[in-house]
């Protein structure tokens, strides 16, 4: 209870407050003149409507625009280098962060060049890519129409096969029972008529020939003949052709008169030294000879030898059994017959060399 006497004993607490009110204004004046004093001092460092330009010399110091963060612009925090000061960088030796560069994927060379090239694997392991002439009649055989049985291969149309099974035998296949070779579901035969000598150039019969052509045919095989040429000249060419003429003399065959243009494995061979064109020369002189007599010619050869050893628009019009032992028929071309594999054949002792037709020449 307060008495008349002590009716200003209040005064001095109200004169204190005040004095405090008085302290904080002039406290926050002098902050306020400090930040001004160092704005002032740094105006030339600080401007808020522009971003500084740092030169490729100086350090990046952590300045943050202010504008990198107001509505409209388009920078995202992985654009803001002072995200990356928190990332845990892996060091060097030097203590140094180390660069993390992304797996670069070599760029895939289309060799091909969009399908209008093929590739040639050479005999000595080189690749070439061979320009294909969008004249001459494509390879149209149909991949997936192409069956896989028991090591056998066959060619479907509609559901339907048509394609004929052979076999190529000469002189090293030694007794063949053609009986068997009939039951094993071969169609037909190519046999070894001859050859002409890679080294002498003379030309000789096959051993087996006139027992593998009665036997084949006596079991009901188709038949074809077989010529390993070594010609150089048109004329020598002519020579086989006429030679596998005589030969068969009366015999009938219902299948082509293949000419083979031979190398010889770790030896030179006389058709090594004449030129593509003398050997397409050569090979059209033969096939030319055999359709003359009436008789089907079919020119065998790899990949290598067709389109590289051979001016092979001029032999294009031929029928071509390509020698190719892959899954399928890499060839640009239309072909007629592949060699694609050798294999046990029952009734021959050996390995025989397996070929698919796609006509049948008995008919045609």
């Amino acid at each position: 209870m307060k008495y008349e006497d002590d009716f200003y004993a209040d005064e001095p607490e109200e004169a204190g407050r005040g004095m405090l009110g008085f302290t904080i204004l002039v406290s926050v004046l002098a902050v306020l003149a400090i930040v001004a004093i160092v704005l002032i001092i740094n105006r030339d460092k600080i401007n808020f409507s522009k971003k500084p330009q740092v030169s490729a010399k100086e350090e990046y110091t952590g300045y943050v625009n202010l504008e990198d963060y107001v509505s409209g612009n388009t920078f995202v925090s992985d654009d803001l280098d002072i995200w990356d000061e928190y990332l845990d960088k892996p060091e060097t030796d030097e203590g140094e962060p180390e660069v993390e560069e992304e797996p670069k994927e070599e760029a895939k060379v289309d060799l091909s060049e969009g399908g209008t090239k093929t590739k040639v694997v050479m005999s000595d392991g080189k690749e070439n890519w061979v320009k294909i002439n969008k004249y001459l009649a494509p390879n149209e055989l149909d991949d997936a129409s192409f069956v896989l049985k028991n090591g056998r291969l066959n060619y479907y149309v509609k559901g339907e096969k048509v394609s004929y099974t052979g076999i190529i035998v000469d002189k090293n296949d030694d007794y063949i029972d053609y009986a068997k070779v009939k039951r094993d579901n071969v169609d037909f035969v190519l046999i070894k008529l001859g050859q002409r000598g890679y080294q002498t150039g003379n030309i000789t019969l096959d051993e087996n020939f006139h027992t593998n052509l009665k036997n084949a045919k006596d079991a009901g095989l188709h038949v074809g003949v077989l010529f390993s040429s070594q010609a150089v000249t048109k004329e020598e060419a002519e020579e086989e052709a006429q030679f596998v003429i005589d030969t068969l003399g009366e015999e009938r065959i219902d299948y082509p008169v293949c000419f083979y243009m031979d190398y010889v494995p770790n030896d030179k061979a006389r058709v090594e030294d004449i030129t593509p064109e003398e050997k397409t020369i050569v090979a059209k002189a033969f096939m030319d000879k055999i359709i003359a007599a009436g008789m089907n010619p079919i020119l065998y050869g790899d990949k290598e030898w067709l389109l590289m050893r051979l001016n092979y628009v001029a032999v294009s019009y031929y029928d071509i059994l390509l020698d190719m032992e892959e899954d399928l028929p890499d060839f640009p071309y239309r072909i007629k017959m592949w060699k694609y594999t050798t294999t046990d054949v029952a009734g021959v002792s050996g390995k025989s060399e397996m070929i698919i037709s796609f006509i049948d020449y008995s008919v045609k």
